[in-house]
């Protein structure tokens, strides 16, 4: 596969260094173009037709996704990763327009986790076989004789069961022999592996509950009576994780 094109935008020049620097260390990056407001923003995905863009969702002209409305204009399958400081813009951007989002301050790690990521969806989309549509942010699973079409904001939780895998979503159950570790792979960053035997969708946790007897902790979610585990060696990785208080 050619390199990835990317392209980024943020009023911030600070930003905009470090993310560079970090992307073209990293195998099959190539950075094309920066702008520090939308309408340059712009221009760049006209003139350079770019694999992948990064966007601060407030620039100075016009809100992030706006600019992504636009730019899907110009390239309807452009993957978009958003960059915001602010948490309670992720899952308005996560639902509607980006395949992932980074909270600044800038992780580093979450940074190179997130390319590899799309790189790999983008390697697999150009075999012809994309099992992640990257512009809806939707996975499809293989049941018998149908191919079903999930949107991952839908899914609360993902759950290893003997020998196959339930993903349980807000419309119900489905079973598959895929594996954990076969699945996280095509999962958005809003998943986390909270237990050996569980994934769960840090965007619909509502409660975790702490019992001081117990080896785990049980993860609730708004509107449905199952649970997930939490493992307690988990914890402090999962409030890294998400910016929660726990």
């Amino acid at each position: 596969m050619l390199p990835v094109k990317i392209i980024m935008a943020d009023d911030e020049p600070g930003v905009l260094l470090l993310l560079k620097s970090i992307l073209e260390e990293l195998e099959g990056a190539i950075v094309v173009g920066t702008a520090e407001n939308a309408n340059d923003a712009i221009k760049l995905v006209k003139n350079k037709s770019p694999d992948l863009a990064f966007l601060d969702i407030e620039l100075p002209d016009m809100r992030g996704t706006e600019l992504a409305d636009n730019l899907r204009k110009i390239k309807p399958d452009l993957p978009i990763v958003f960059i915001t400081a602010h948490h309670q813009y992720s899952l308005e951007a996560f639902k509607l327009y980006a395949s992932d989002y980074i909270l600044k301050p800038i992780d580093q790690e979450r940074v190179k986790k997130t390319f590899r990521r799309i790189h790999h969806m983008l390697k697999i989309s150009e075999l012809g076989n994309p099992p992640l549509d990257l512009q809806t942010s939707r996975i499809s699973i293989n049941l018998g004789n149908e191919r079903v079409f999930m949107n991952l904001n839908d899914i609360l939780y993902i759950e290893k069961a003997g020998r196959h895998t339930i993903i349980c979503c807000v419309n119900g159950k489905f079973k598959t022999r895929l594996t954990l570790q076969e699945l996280e792979q095509y999962l958005g960053s809003a998943f986390f592996r909270s237990h050996k035997s569980y994934i769960i969708n840090t965007f619909r946790i509502d409660r975790v509950v702490n019992y001081p007897n117990s080896s785990y902790y049980e993860v609730k979610f708004k509107d449905c009576k199952d649970v997930a585990l939490l493992s307690r060696d988990r914890v402090h990785e999962l409030m890294k994780y998400t910016n929660y208080n726990f």
